[in-house]
């Protein structure tokens, strides 16, 4: 068995001989045979052990790890925390708040101690239950291949690797293994309670589907195995998709492609949408696949309003764009003209308003006006008549209930929210979305309208120009 395992932490682990390992170790046999594998293989070790002072016999647990390290004369590191409170507090289960903070920690100390990767203990049983965990919690192929024997956990460390050299395993080699060492473990008497999913998968199901198949843990683990494979297959899929789909990202959302990403199948669209997911919400590692498959079904539809997906993360549409994002993101302007307080304008002047837009205004040649303004196509342009602006020019936002006149509506009056609706703007850009006045007047909504009464007729003597335009890129 020994050597077998040298080549699994050499090979498969990628761990170089002579640096160090930072081992997690609890006390039971697992952890007890990964700490003397590695000290037998050579290894550097610190020994690590966290205390989820779940129990009343934890700080006495603590003490017997601290007292093996001691004897091995290895490095130690320890802490606790009240993993309870910490469940309560970030609404988690109390095992994924065990995990979450047990990790915080051992990477901590691989940082601390420059360890090469940090090592624990789970075997092929602990394989089979998570596979089993992820499949009835409705997981697709990437919960459903389980475990791998390397890999790297971005929310705990970028660059340092999680190694689980015993994945090969069985529970009953590593209890076999510290009898033939004359190592002593620690059994866990959480490890059989049946108040934890895990506990009740260990106990109860899995005894009771061995009864239809006797060999149900073999066959789970060799299915486990094959979907790595074919995992690492739609991958390479999966990023060939994301490089086309995915125009943006940035704290808290995702954007998509939203014609792009429709025209994929179903399932490419639900496993882009995972990897969005787990990109925003790294400390929730399962996605349901109800919440999965409704949001591909979104992004594959060419309407809709905004849907709940999971985990405080929805998806919605703005033009050809798709976010995902989390519910407290402060998602970019995409380049909208926006403002925060009302600015005075003068004929001729120039405003610069939020996100890098220019407001320039300038009187113009009254003969030539009438046809550039029925020529105009860019609506971030305007011509008005001048005579029949009585009140001082400015531009600010719109305040609640504001009414307008716009052009092409034979006079007749709206309100400005209702026209931003018509025009589908987004309505995170609508509250600061600029406005020129004159006096209490709204005489021009940029990118949209000018007022009905201020068009420049045959009977205008004097005309202004105004343009709103990007004179540069958002910094």
């Amino acid at each position: 068995m020994f050597e077998r395992l040298l080549s699994v932490l050499r090979d498969e682990c990628g761990l170089a001989p002579d640096r160090l390992v930072v081992a997690g170790v609890s006390g039971g046999p697992d952890s007890l045979c990964l700490l003397d594998v590695l000290c037998r293989a050579g290894y550097p070790v610190v020994v690590a052990h966290f205390n989820h002072r779940l129990r009343p016999e934890a700080d006495r647990e603590a003490e017997v790890v601290s007292g093996l390290a001691r004897r091995m004369s290895l490095p130690f590191e320890t802490a606790s925390a009240d993993v309870r409170l910490h469940a309560e507090t970030d609404g988690l289960s109390i095992e994924e708040a065990a995990r979450t903070l047990r990790y915080r920690f051992l990477f901590s100390a691989a940082r601390k101690h420059d360890a090469q990767a940090v090592a624990v203990g789970h075997t092929a049983d602990d394989q089979v239950e998570t596979v089993l965990m992820h499949f009835l919690r409705g997981a697709g192929l990437t919960g459903l291949k389980g475990m791998p024997v390397r890999s790297l956990l971005p929310v705990f460390d970028p660059g340092i690797p999680l190694v689980r050299p015993l994945l090969g395993l069985w529970r009953l080699d590593t209890e076999a293994y510290c009898r033939e060492r004359g190592l002593q473990p620690h059994y866990d008497p959480s490890n059989t309670d049946q108040t934890y999913f895990r506990n009740r998968l260990r106990y109860a199901l899995i005894p009771e589907l061995e009864k239809y198949a006797p060999r149900f843990k073999e066959s789970l683990l060799r299915t486990a195995q094959a979907l790595q494979g074919d995992n690492a297959v739609l991958q390479e899929v999966l990023d060939r998709a994301w490089n086309e789909a995915v125009t943006g990202s940035g704290p808290g959302w995702v954007a998509f492609d939203a014609p792009r990403l429709a025209q994929l199948s179903n399932g490419l669209r639900r496993n882009l949408i995972r990897r969005a997911a787990g990109s925003l919400r790294p400390e929730s590692r399962d996605f349901g696949f109800d919440a999965l498959e409704r949001g591909a079904t979104f992004a594959g539809s060419p309407a809709g309003g905004p849907v709940d997906l999971s985990n405080g993360l929805y998806l919605f549409r703005e033009g050809d764009r798709l976010y995902l994002a989390a519910y407290e993101a402060d998602l970019p302007s995409a380049g909208w003209p926006q403002i925060v307080e009302e600015l005075p304008l003068t004929v001729p002047g120039k405003r610069e308003l939020e996100s890098g837009w220019l407001l320039s205004i300038e009187e113009v040649d009254a003969a030539q006006a009438l046809e550039r303004a029925r020529a105009n196509e860019d609506p971030f342009q305007a011509w008005l008549d001048a005579d029949l602006m009585v009140g001082k020019l400015k531009v600010r936002n719109a305040p609640p209930g504001t009414r307008f006149q716009p052009l092409g509506m034979n006079g007749q009056s709206l309100k400005l929210s209702d026209l931003f609706v018509n025009v589908k703007l987004p309505r995170r850009a609508r509250r600061r979305w600029p406005v020129v006045y004159t006096g209490e007047v709204p005489l021009w909504v940029p990118g949209f309208r000018i007022a009905n009464p201020f068009r420049v007729t045959e009977r205008t003597k004097r005309v202004v120009r105004l343009s709103l335009e990007k004179e540069r890129a958002d910094t």
